[in-house]
């Protein structure tokens, strides 16, 4: 998405003329794989800056889907790639999402055997308008017209983020970048969440319940049995599975349980944004 601050640089110049939106949608699947949708909208004067913006993404993303879209008097473009894992999307050339050194740390990732735990620091910046104090006025009363967003959908709630908005089960998040558009100003949007190993919990939950069983198989043999000797042997082998059963127990409630902490050999961001 190169050039992504080409509207919010020529916005406040033109803020009075008309009505724009600018939403940036990603969409995190349950296997990991990432789809990012963005679309701009905007009234007549706007028209050259919504084309410099077309041609800027066509040029960087060769294999992106672009659709021509309207609503109400409003024209624009709906654009959409599409990544097989988060990975991926971390490496892919992007203003917002990338690592911009100093601001923000991109996409971390912190490995785990029921889940991999992931951290999204993005950071937005529009330089300040210089507006003369008479137009302050002007482009506050054009604020309600002019839509600039970020938002994510996930697939499980998020563990914590620093969204704007947000809905009840913490799947979607939103925040609201109009105002350092307008105005100018600097914004990190930060959540952090977990994509988790179906297969590895099932296993073992599987495990697990395998264990549980023999040993309540030597229990029983045990108290039927009227050797002592073999009493000895079946109690032995109900202690060992006993014992490993439990501590399957602890060392899956702690990885469950135990907080993630993220570092630096964490990021898997690659493409740096030089400043």
């Amino acid at each position: 998405m190169r050039n992504f601050l080409i509207v919010a640089l020529s916005l406040v110049s033109i803020i009075c003329a008309g009505c724009f939106q600018a939403k940036f949608d990603l969409v995190i699947t349950e296997d990991g794989a990432v789809i990012r949708n963005w679309k701009i909208l905007g009234t007549a004067p706007f028209a050259r800056q919504i084309e410099d913006w077309k041609f800027a993404n066509e040029k960087v993303f060769p294999d992106i889907k672009v659709k021509p879209i309207a609503e109400g008097d409003m024209l624009g473009y709906e654009f959409a790639l599409s990544y097989p894992d988060i990975e991926s999307f971390a490496h892919a050339w992007s203003e917002v999402y990338e690592v911009h050194p100093g601001h923000n740390k991109g996409v971390s990732r912190h490995n785990s055997w029921f889940f991999d735990a992931y951290e999204f620091d993005f950071y937005y910046m529009s330089p300040p308008a210089g507006l003369p104090p008479e137009a302050e006025h002007m482009t506050q009363a054009a604020f309600d017209s002019v839509v600039y967003e970020v938002a994510m959908q996930l697939p499980y709630s998020a563990d914590s983020h620093d969204a704007d908005e947000f809905s009840a089960d913490g799947k979607f998040l939103k925040w609201n970048l109009a105002p350092m558009a307008i105005h100018g100003g600097e914004r990190n949007m930060t959540v952090r969440f977990k994509l988790w190993h179906k297969d590895k919990i099932a296993l073992t939950i599987a495990i697990e319940l395998m264990l549980l069983m023999a040993t309540g198989f030597f229990y029983r043999k045990a108290r039927a049995e009227e050797s002592d000797s073999l009493v000895k042997d079946l109690k032995f082998k109900r202690n060992v599975f006993a014992g490993l059963s439990v501590a399957l127990a602890i060392v899956a409630t702690y990885s469950l349980l135990a907080p993630v902490t993220f570092t630096n050999a964490d990021m898997i961001s690659r493409v740096v944004r030089v400043e």
